[in-house]
């Protein structure tokens, strides 16, 4: 696992968080050529504040203390998180993979250790970590049911 800094410009001045909200998106994007994550975040004016590859590479893209435009409503008092799919993905191919399991062990840890830091340095409840799906239902399925969310917050609340 390495520690990448890979900042996205996205985003407000100041966040104030009080939950996170667990996202899910393709490692690489076909648009029509492959385009890494952070590079697809901004060309669309997007951001995280942390990527979790499928390695458990770690790029930090927003400060804390920074807004990402990552959750419509919530992009000034939360923090966000994407479990990035392995693989080049279509928005078909993506929806149709976090269906079934699709995030490695290592990957799995290394978010888990993230939010849980969060969760330790901001006092965030277990109610305020959130799925997309959660915040935006009808508008937004990730992480997807191929994602251990049950197993995820009961180690980050550990």
């Amino acid at each position: 696992m390495q520690i990448k800094y890979e900042p996205l410009e996205a985003g407000a001045r100041h966040n104030a968080p009080r939950m996170i909200v667990v996202h899910s998106m393709g490692e690489f994007i076909l648009d029509p050529h492959p385009i890494h994550a952070t590079d697809f975040l901004a060309k669309l004016g997007y951001s995280a504040h942390v990527l979790v590859a499928p390695n458990a590479d770690i790029y930090i893209c927003r400060e804390d203390d920074q807004g990402a435009y990552h959750a419509r409503g919530y992009n000034t008092n939360s923090l966000g998180i994407e479990f990035l799919v392995e693989g080049h993905h279509t928005y078909n191919t993506f929806i149709e993979t976090i269906k079934s399991p699709f995030v490695s062990d290592e990957q799995l840890a290394a978010g888990i250790d993230a939010v849980r830091s969060w969760v330790r340095a901001h006092d965030i409840p277990r109610d305020k970590v959130v799925r997309h799906s959660d915040i935006s239902p009808g508008r937004k399925v990730d992480p997807g049911a191929g994602f251990p969310w049950d197993n995820f917050l009961d180690e980050v609340m550990k």
